[in-house]
């Protein structure tokens, strides 16, 4: 992905989040696949503060209200209900759910076991916790690298990274 569609996608994405169609996480165990979070904020420990400036720069904009005047102006007064076909979804989502591999909490005395990969944007990885039938998650854990670290670093020094970044963790 090139900086243009990085930036339009965030551009989508910031867009959804001031219309209330997505919502960042902020749980940490997040998906790496939903992970909505400016990693460079987390660290400072500010991870809501970059978000709520962006929503505020984002609706102020000239391009915004361009672009989703028509739409703002179509949903202002239109009024939703809940029908059959709502609870519907809901029941399948929450099956989706009960079907999830549950998280495990490891104790002190378990084998853990971490599994890792990066690609040339973000890296992830999942800690297992050892049973006698298998393994069991206890963890997912994932970020993006920075456009410094994603441009200068090796494929291994990026694999080496999310194993110290999981330990870290």
């Amino acid at each position: 992905m090139n900086m243009e569609d990085k930036k339009d996608m965030q551009i989508i994405i910031k867009e959804h989040i001031s219309l209330g169609l997505i919502e960042p996480g902020i749980s940490a165990y997040s998906s790496p696949g939903f992970l909505v979070r400016n990693q460079g904020e987390i660290k400072r420990g500010k991870p809501r503060l970059k978000w709520r400036m962006n929503q505020r720069s984002l609706l102020h904009s000239p391009r915004h209200k361009k672009g989703f005047r028509p739409l703002l102006k179509e949903t202002e007064s239109a009024k939703w209900k809940w029908e059959e076909i709502h609870t519907q979804r809901v029941r399948e989502l929450k099956q989706v759910c009960n079907n999830l591999p549950k998280l495990a909490i490891p104790q002190d005395e378990d084998e853990l076991v971490v599994y890792t990969d990066a690609n040339d944007y973000r890296w992830a990885a999942v800690l297992m916790k050892k049973t006698t039938t298998g393994e069991e998650p206890c963890r997912y854990i994932g970020g993006l690298f920075t456009e410094q670290q994603a441009q200068v670093w090796h494929i291994n020094e990026k694999e080496f990274f999310a194993v110290w970044k999981t330990f870290k963790k």
